[in-house]
């Protein structure tokens, strides 16, 4: 039996709600709901599979490449711009330049993502690999490592013995929660995707990265009585595009948009103004 993936949807985003304004019984209610619309749906109490985690929104899987690789971008061209600009160079030599350099550093960024998560993924397994084998041939040695874990963090010894030999009976559980308590490593879900992460820095990268430049296209035969705008028009553009990376990145975290913007253009502008 399946639950209304519209309601579910509607329910997650008033319960993110909630917790923006800090209402707790707002919060407990709709989660009461939530725990009701299940029990309506289930009345002979099978097994649902069905998600109790609330979802995150698609682009927050990829948030980290969008910022990385746009804020590189942004920051790496606008080097370039204003080290040719400084040096009183052609329109034309600034655009060769800078476009031949978002290329190759973004072919550069979105490999480099690609690559760094594999090798991740892959040191993961393979520590995952080894407290397979261990807990297998030494189960006992392994329950004692987390038991100690546990009284580090203040557990007692007879509660840590509950908890983790009834958590034993469950291998792969068990083998997850000890990567995370004994290894501080988060293993892989499974469902990572490093090709297409790699794909996004190098969007973002191009994208953002051609900011600084488009004053130089647009623009390349507008002077005022002498007097060339396109660097201040680059500048100007390079800031706003920051600012927006920055509100962006609240609305998919959740936080405060203006001072997401904020941040994210004085620390580009710090970045940026050492070019």
């Amino acid at each position: 039996m399946e639950l209304s993936n519209k309601n579910e949807e509607a329910t997650n985003e008033q319960i993110r709600d909630a917790y923006k304004d800090k209402d707790a019984d707002a919060s407990r209610k709709l989660h009461d709901t939530k725990l009701t619309r299940l029990d309506s749906n289930n009345p002979d109490n099978e097994v649902l599979e069905v998600p109790m985690e609330e979802q995150h929104k698609a682009l927050g899987d990829y948030v980290k490449s969008i910022i990385y690789g746009g804020l590189d971008g942004i920051i790496t061209t606008f080097a370039i711009v204003a080290g040719i600009a400084g040096a009183d160079l052609t329109t034309d030599v600034i655009l060769v330049l800078g476009f031949a350099n978002l290329i190759a550093d973004g072919l550069s960024m979105g490999i480099g993502d690609y690559l760094s998560e594999v090798s991740e993924i892959e040191y993961i397994n393979s520590e995952k690999e080894r407290e397979e084998w261990e807990f297998d041939n030494f189960k006992e040695g392994e329950i004692q490592e987390m038991i100690e874990i546990y009284k580090e963090k203040g557990v007692s010894q007879e509660d840590a013995e509950v908890i983790l030999r009834t958590m034993s009976k469950y291998p792969e559980f068990f083998i997850n929660h000890m990567m995370i308590q004994e290894l501080e490593l988060q293993p892989p879900s499974g469902d990572e995707q490093p090709a297409k992460g790699g794909l996004v820095t190098l969007i973002s990268f191009l994208c953002f990265g051609c900011v600084p430049l488009l004053s130089y296209v647009a623009f390349e035969a507008i002077e005022f009585d002498g007097y060339d705008p396109k660097f201040l028009i680059s500048i100007i553009l390079t800031i706003l595009t920051l600012f927006g990376l920055g509100v962006f990145k609240g609305k998919i975290t959740e936080s405060s948009m203006i001072k997401s913007g904020l941040f994210i253009t004085i620390n580009g502008v710090f970045a940026a103004g050492a070019a």
